[in-house]
């Protein structure tokens, strides 16, 4: 019996090596699917990014949900390239974008991407645009950086306070940090599923569909979103609490009508939003999922709007803004 088990943990230590061997193999750097964007350096980082300049009017600057890499945006970027100068970027860790000493805080985050902004040749104004988590980083850069924000995009945002207020919200936290973990150590060990977390990927422009996926398929993005979920209640939720946007400042809210109809609280939470200052709008865009708001063509039309809408009323101490071309 005893040499039974000796031998089984000897096959089951030979099987692990083998594992984590074709790990190695899957997650080299030849497995990287070809970056549709570019890369800025900030800092100990290689920042990926999606980006123009050409435009007239303020800078419009994404912050892309948990794990989610910034090719999300690519619909809303097709309506207003030329327009408008953007960029969507891939925080340390997601898409594309390396993490050897990622930010934590939100406060971090917002030194980060200003430093981005300035090497990529992005003068402001801003007009920020965050979905899910990243419309609690757009708040707090608008807090630390308030001379050069014109207005705020919240898509579907979550809100500080949505843990201690919404019981669902609340008691799903532990499945997603479940499905993070899951999803990181298939990704890890090359078994992930073609469905693992990857939500309405499949609806993005067709050419952005393949590549997104395939960086999906990697652990890093998972490591990283096992890093900011933590962050996320950690700091950032904190942080955007104190982060109230001058009066002036144009808020667009956009709301996903499928969440805001099983939760009653969000529903609450995302017209709260609208009112963050003295300059709000709230579109609820019925039946649309989280995800899809941003990711499927005719919903992610919505977005567009509420884009406009604060372009056209950012904050008036700001204008006249002059055309740049690249």
């Amino acid at each position: 019996m005893r040499k039974a088990i000796v031998l089984g943990a000897s096959v089951l230590a030979a099987a692990s090596a083998a594992a984590v061997v074709a790990a190695r193999q899957l997650n080299s750097v030849a497995d990287w699917p070809e970056a549709p964007g570019r890369f800025t350096t900030v800092g100990s980082e290689s920042i990926h990014h999606l980006s123009n300049s050409e435009g007239n009017g303020p800078t419009i600057v994404f912050e892309s949900a948990l794990s989610c890499p910034c090719t999300e945006w690519a619909w809303v970027i097709r309506e207003l390239d030329g327009r408008l100068p953007y960029l969507a970027y891939d925080r340390p860790g997601n898409g594309w974008s390396t993490q050897h000493a990622p930010p934590r805080t939100a406060a971090e985050h917002a030194a980060t991407l200003r430093e981005l902004l300035s090497n990529a040749g992005l003068p402001g104004p801003y007009v920020l645009v965050g979905h899910s988590v990243g419309g609690l980083l757009a708040r707090t850069f608008a807090l630390h950086h308030a001379d050069d924000v014109a207005g705020i995009v919240l898509v579907d945002s979550s809100h500080p306070d949505q843990l201690e207020r919404s019981a669902l919200q609340r008691e799903g936290m532990s499945l997603v940090e479940q499905g993070i973990w899951a999803t990181y150590w298939r990704a890890r060990f090359g078994l992930s599923r073609p469905d693992d977390g990857f939500g309405a990927i499949g609806e993005l422009p067709e050419h952005l569909v393949e590549p997104s996926r395939k960086v999906m398929h990697r652990p890093e993005p998972w490591a990283a979103a096992r890093r900011e979920f933590a962050d996320w209640y950690t700091f950032w939720a904190n942080e955007a609490r104190e982060a109230v946007p001058r009066a002036d400042v144009p808020v667009a809210v956009v709301t996903a009508g499928a969440q805001s109809s099983m939760d009653l609280a969000h529903a609450r939470m995302q017209a709260e939003l609208a009112q963050l200052t003295d300059v709000g709008s709230h579109d609820v865009v019925y039946a649309a999922e989280h995800d899809a708001l941003v990711m499927r063509r005719e919903l992610a039309s919505r977005v567009v709007k509420a884009v406009e809408w604060a372009v056209e009323n950012r904050v008036a101490a700001q204008q006249p803004v002059t055309g740049r071309k690249s």
